[in-house]
């Protein structure tokens, strides 16, 4: 009784992996599918309202068990994060030839290659394009708390410094995807991942910052607090966990100071409806009514700025600049916009790109990225009296003339995402490819003119030539010609024999076979060597790749705004130094727009609010517009 209790070796190293991923649903690679057991499988099941099955028993009862096809995982994983979930993914890291020259009947090895996670998410259809995907990690040091934040889809990363006091606002602003915090954190939200404690000591986070930037000192980033340190340290060590080593992109820290914007508490970010309605989502908040953005890297910058006004006047002005050149410039402002339309997301393809999951796809739109940056700078570079910030931001759409060209070189004009299949270099990039290619199509061609030979020399119209993985080319007739072709003398080789067909091979056909399969072969081993070192020149220009991606979205979002106002006769608000605040004809944006889809007009408000009359009584029956007032 006690040997048939006894596990597999294949559950043994499930069971092993399944240890090594903790909470996170395990996702065992068999074959062409991701495979879950046990609890897993439950979980997966009723989330994803697939068929829960068993497989075998383990201790007298049988195993749940459910699966997803490889192809379509992507699919699964987002309805998966969205649950909250995380996922483990286990790959085989070995081939099964690999396996069988160890001897005997070895299982394939398999690790973990992947922790996803709701804040460690890169691939475009687990994100929303107009919205940021935050990691924060907390850390206290004395009174003083640290905050890391970043969206690794982008490479985007902050650190922060708050008292207790300024903690929840900020983490209000970063409205994190998912939050870290060290074991024994006093008052940690229910929703954080409790992480190890020593993953947050100052100390070893200042050696990780170092370390992945590859400084001498922190004096580049600027007067990083030990706080931050302990923050970025938790923040680093759990990307390395979950990329199992592989490192995601992370631009080099901005460092916030709470004075620069202002700050803004849970409460009152739901009462205002700032980046989202009060029912959830993004219909009916302040976000969705003032954006006109165009690309999704502008949408997220847009939401940035206003989840976390300026304070600083100098700042602002610029920024109202550069709405103000675009909104008195109708024609100019249209023709950045229809630019913009064309570019895809730049900052999400670099960011799968350094994570080690880009695809040609992902080089194709940086190279188209950036080739219409290039366009848009020598456009814009042309215009007169351009303002401050827009100077400041043109160069950044340069310099990448030289990997732009040999991008366009190599890559076709619409590259694949999957590199299974080869057909991502172009023609005439590299000689010995091309004749590999050719060598491929000619006996292709060969096996074309072998299957009307056949057919002539059989007399059988319905024999055919085809192809699967399993047995690679083979000649197939109905089932009733099947003796005919199993003559002796006939040069065919019986192979598989179907339920209305059968299957032969025949020297010539085996030929041209091997001929086929060694030149598909190498010609995919040359793609995927010229895709390395294309991979390898973008790597070694993250920087100012990201860059580019950066002005691009803060011209996105400048564009935008001025074609907001000129949709609705906004003007331009002057700051100044003195306590005020005039507004004359003010009008709630959200309310407006929603009295207008019903033929109504909002009737505008004035307010004057200084040292001298600093308190107004505001009075009036209910659905008066009070609320509307304050809000506005």
């Amino acid at each position: 009784m006690a040997e048939e209790n006894t596990p597999t070796p294949m559950m043994v190293q499930y069971l092993g992996l399944k240890a090594k991923a903790g909470d996170c649903l395990l996702f065992y690679r068999m074959g062409d599918f991701f495979e879950l057991f046990f609890d897993d499988a439950r979980a997966a099941a009723a989330t994803l309202d697939i068929a829960l099955t068993a497989r075998g028993e383990h201790d007298g009862t049988p195993i749940p068990m459910c699966g997803v096809p490889v192809h379509a995982a992507e699919g699964y994983l987002a309805r998966l994060i969205k649950a909250g979930h995380r996922v483990a993914i286990a790959e085989q890291t070995e081939s099964p030839e690999a396996a069988k020259a160890r001897g005997g009947k070895t299982l394939v090895t398999r690790d973990i290659v992947r922790f996803v996670t709701a804040g460690t998410l890169t691939e475009d259809s687990l994100l929303d394009s107009w919205a940021s995907n935050m990691l924060v990690a907390v850390a206290q040091v004395g009174e003083f708390f640290g905050l890391a934040a970043a969206d690794i889809s982008t490479g985007y990363f902050e650190l922060l410094t708050v008292t207790g006091g300024s903690l929840e606002a900020e983490l209000a602003r970063l409205s994190a995807s998912e939050l870290l915090v060290p074991e024994g954190l006093p008052q940690s939200p229910l929703d954080a991942i409790i992480r190890p404690r020593a993953d947050f000591e100052s100390t070893l986070g200042g050696d990780l910052l170092r370390q992945h930037f590859a400084l001498t000192t922190l004096d580049s980033i600027g007067p990083v607090t030990r706080a931050e340190q302990a923050a970025a340290g938790g923040l680093i060590s759990y990307l390395a966990h979950a990329g199992q080593g592989k490192m995601p992109f992370l631009k080099l820290p901005v460092r916030r100071e709470v004075h620069e914007h202002l700050l803004i508490d849970q409460a009152t970010r739901d009462s205002l409806e700032i980046n989202s309605a009060s029912k959830g989502g993004r219909a009916g908040s302040l976000l969705a009514e003032v954006d006109r953005t165009i690309t999704g890297a502008g949408a997220r910058q847009l939401a940035s700025d206003l989840a976390a006004p300026l304070m600083d006047k100098a700042k602002i002005d610029a920024r109202l600049s550069l709405v103000q050149w675009f909104h008195d410039a109708p024609l100019t402002r249209d023709a950045v916009r229809a630019a913009l339309r064309q570019l895809p997301d730049i900052a999400r393809a670099l960011g799968r790109v350094v994570a080690g999951r880009g695809s040609p796809r992902d080089l194709g739109q940086i190279r188209d990225g950036l080739d219409a940056a290039r366009v848009l700078r020598e456009r814009l570079g042309g215009m007169a009296d351009r303002p401050e910030l827009l100077d400041h931001l043109l160069p950044a759409l340069d310099g990448h003339g030289h990997m732009v060209d040999l991008l366009v070189r190599a890559l076709v004009t619409s590259p694949p995402t999957d590199t299974t299949q080869g057909g991502y270099i172009a023609e005439g990039y590299d000689a010995a490819l091309d004749v590999l290619r050719v060598a491929g199509r000619d006996g292709r061609q060969a096996i074309a003119q072998l299957e009307a030979r056949y057919r002539d020399a059989t007399g059988v119209a319905a024999l055919k030539i085809r192809h699967n993985a399993v047995l690679g080319y083979f000649v197939e007739v109905p089932a009733k010609h099947g003796d005919a072709l199993m003559a002796p003398g006939t040069g065919f080789t019986h192979r598989q024999t179907m339920a209305g067909a059968v299957r032969f091979n025949s020297p010539e056909l085996h030929e041209e076979a091997l001929r086929i399969t060694q030149a598909g072969g190498h010609a995919l081993a040359a793609e995927a060597a010229h895709l390395e070192e294309l991979i390898a020149l973008i790597l070694k220009r993250r920087d100012p790749i990201a860059a580019s991606a950066d002005a691009l979205a803060r011209i996105d979002v400048s564009a935008a705004l001025a074609e907001r106002a000129a949709e609705s006769n906004w003007c331009r608000p002057s700051f100044v130094a003195h306590p005020c605040l005039e507004i004359q004809g003010g009008r709630h944006p959200v309310v407006e727009s929603a009295l207008a889809k019903s033929g109504d007009r909002f009737i505008a408000n004035d307010c004057k609010l200084s040292p001298e009359k600093r308190l107004w009584l505001v009075s009036g029956p209910n659905m008066g517009g009070k609320s509307t007032f304050l809000r506005q």
